[in-house]
Formats: C-alpha cells, structure tokens, sequence
C-alpha cells in the first residue's frame, strides 16, 4: 500500500478525531488527578569564575508510594552560567552507570548565553536570556517507582562564568501519581 500526502493527512485527521472521541467532552470526564511536587534546591552563593557542586542541593520524599509520570526543570540562566542538574533517590551526583541505575529519574545540562565581557575588566554588556524548559515524559502505563519516604534529590554542578558573584536556585518539577 502506499501512502501519498493527502492520504496521510486524511489519516492523521481521522486519528486525531478518534482520539477526540475515545476522550469524551471537555468536561474532565475520565481525567485523572495528576500531583505536583516541586523540589527547591540552590547551590548558594556561586562566586564568579568558580563552580559550585551541591549534592543534595534540595531534596523531597512522598509520603506514600508513586510513579513518576514526567519531570520539567526550568533552565534559568540569564548569564553565563553551565548547570548541570541531576534528579534522583542516589545521595550523590554521578552514581548512575550501566545497569547500576536504579533511582536514576532525569539528568539535563544547559548553558546561558548572558553577560559578556568582551575583555573588558569591569562592567559587562547583555545579549540576552536562554529562560527555557528541560523536561520528559514517559510512555502511557510507564513511570519510575519511588518507595514512600524514599528521598528524591536534586543534585547541582555549576559553573559560574559571569562576573558576578550570584546564588543559583534551580527548580525540579516532579508529575506524579500514587500507586498501591
């Protein structure tokens, strides 16, 4: 059989109305609660030209069994700044290898593009932000288990480039739901 663009585009049609179908009405019939857990975790004062690694820079544990469904992390580097973030139940950063992963949930690395130099030896001039979103989601019936009261960590590596001294906060988005 073969497809041509028309065809393809009648079928994607046909399967997005499907879908609408197998959903119901807006109204939030068959939707399932989704919770939110939102981990705070900072390096504290990054002094310029130095890099900062916090492990355990912020830290959440459920209160009763979940899977983890998806996980967003903000990159939120105005300045020239590398972040390397790890979420996971390991109590340090950069324990996850091979088959040895088990409590590993998300790993994301960003830079910002922010204040250069230009050589100058004071000041600095501002090209712009590089403010997006790392996230991942897993297939339908997927999700990584974490035991009630397990900790879930965010562990922080970074490297301040700017040239100023700042506080580096970094926000790990956790969607999840409980299981029995």
């Amino acid at each position: 059989m073969t497809f041509n663009a028309h065809s393809v585009r009648a079928l994607t049609a046909l399967g997005f109305l499907s879908s609408l179908l197998l959903i119901g009405p807006a109204s939030g019939d068959g939707i399932k609660p989704l919770s939110t857990a939102v981990i705070k975790a900072t390096t504290g004062l990054c002094n310029r030209g130095e890099t900062c690694h916090k492990d355990r820079a912020g830290s959440w544990a459920p209160k009763t069994a979940i899977a983890i469904l998806g996980v967003s992390v903000a990159e939120q580097a105005d300045i020239d700044l590398y972040a390397d973030v790890e979420v996971s139940t390991r109590p340090e950063m950069y324990q996850c290898a091979g088959d040895d992963s088990k409590g590993c949930i998300f790993r994301a690395k960003y830079a910002g593009p922010g204040l250069f130099d230009y050589g100058a030896s004071t000041g600095s001039t501002y090209i712009g932000s590089n403010i997006t979103n790392t996230s991942i989601s897993f297939p339908a019936g997927y999700g990584i288990l974490v035991q009630a009261g397990e900790p879930i960590y965010v562990h922080l590596d970074v490297r301040n480039g700017s040239l100023i001294d700042l506080k580096v906060d970094q926000d790990a988005w956790l969607y999840y739901v409980p299981v029995d």
